[in-house]
């Protein structure tokens, strides 16, 4: 598969890296596990996880960072950040709050800098709130998906607990995904790619997965691009450059389906830092980790904000009807996203 998938052509992934390749940071892939040997992560993949038999982790490790291949246009977020993979669900999948909370202790244990819960659960747990809370504690960002299934509107956590991001997912028509989805409780942080999104799995090959939690791996590696990049900032200022330049919809924000908007990779990382913030920058305590965006206009109207490139959804369109996206996993019945 050389051609480049829709979701990275989306978000500029190529002008981002230009910039930054996630050197130095390790991000944690709270989920199914890791294979360790999966195409683009060998030799840059650790933690108690190292096998996956459902798939998802190593799905959301290959989206965070999987490497580049010779004749392969997909390539991870981050392509030279470490993963730590924790397994936090049984063979099968299914998962619980205070599992989800040992898999984000032994992510912090493990030293990563960024930890993506890629799975979800409908409700919290004292340990839960604690994990999160030490991690935070711990200068340590953390990402999750907003909603625990394609047609829930209920919280998910950990994404609801203070001090995670929450990510939704954007489809390849230019809306939030899957169509029709209502508003949850509690907005979402930022939207990325979640519809029809290529990336490895165990065992090799190409799968396609959606949801907020492949929308949440974008954000994930966006995050280790910033934190290598800049490695002075910390958590919370990392997290408030992921808001402030996010493309957005006029209005007020956080909006209720796409929160502060779609991330942007490129121009999260080349925040430049200044005394103050500029107007218009999520403000946040602290000079130091102020900063001010390169000017572009970061505001689009209505629904073009969901569709940063019109011509990139569309291509992704063609490109599966005409089946330059041919799943491996789809053969064996399987399909990234499942658990959310």
């Amino acid at each position: 598969m050389e051609r480049t998938p829709w979701a990275q052509q989306l978000l500029g992934l190529r002008r981002a890296q230009e910039l930054s390749l996630g050197d130095g940071v390790t991000v944690g892939i709270v989920d199914t596990g890791v294979d360790a040997g999966a195409a683009g992560l060998k030799g840059r993949s650790a933690g108690d996880g190292k096998r996956d038999c459902v798939g998802h982790g190593t799905f959301a490790a290959g989206i965070v960072a999987g490497g580049r291949r010779d004749g392969v246009g997909l390539v991870g977020v981050a392509p030279r950040a470490r993963v730590f993979g924790v397994r936090a669900t049984t063979a099968e999948g299914s998962t619980d709050a205070d599992a989800i909370a040992a898999g984000v202790d032994a992510a912090v244990r493990g030293g990563s800098d960024v930890v993506l819960v890629s799975v979800a659960y409908g409700a919290s747990s004292k340990r839960l709130r604690a994990a999160v809370a030490a991690a935070v504690k711990k200068d340590v960002v953390v990402v999750a998906p907003a909603a625990g299934g394609p047609q829930s509107s209920a919280a998910a956590y950990p994404a609801a607990l203070p001090g995670v991001v929450g990510v939704a997912a954007v489809g390849v028509d230019g809306g939030p995904y899957p169509t029709g989805r209502k508003a949850l409780s509690s907005p979402p942080d930022l939207v990325a790619p979640g519809d029809r999104v290529v990336g490895a799995g165990p065992g090799g090959g190409h799968f396609v997965g959606g949801g907020d939690a492949v929308a949440a791996a974008f954000v994930a590696g966006t995050a280790a691009l910033v934190r290598a990049h800049d490695p002075s900032l910390s958590a919370r200022a990392v997290v408030e450059r992921l808001r402030a330049t996010a493309v957005r919809a006029d209005g007020t924000v956080p909006d209720p389906l796409a929160g502060y908007g779609l991330v942007d990779p490129a121009e999260a990382v080349s925040g430049i830092a200044v005394d103050e913030p500029s107007p218009g920058a999520v403000a946040r305590a602290g000079a130091n980790d102020s900063y001010r965006v390169p000017e572009r206009p970061r505001v689009m109207s209505g629904r073009t904000a969901w569709v940063v490139a019109g011509g990139a959804a569309f291509l992704a369109v063609i490109a599966v009807a005409l089946g330059v996206v041919v799943p491996r996993g789809r053969a064996r019945g399987w399909r990234a996203g499942g658990l959310g």
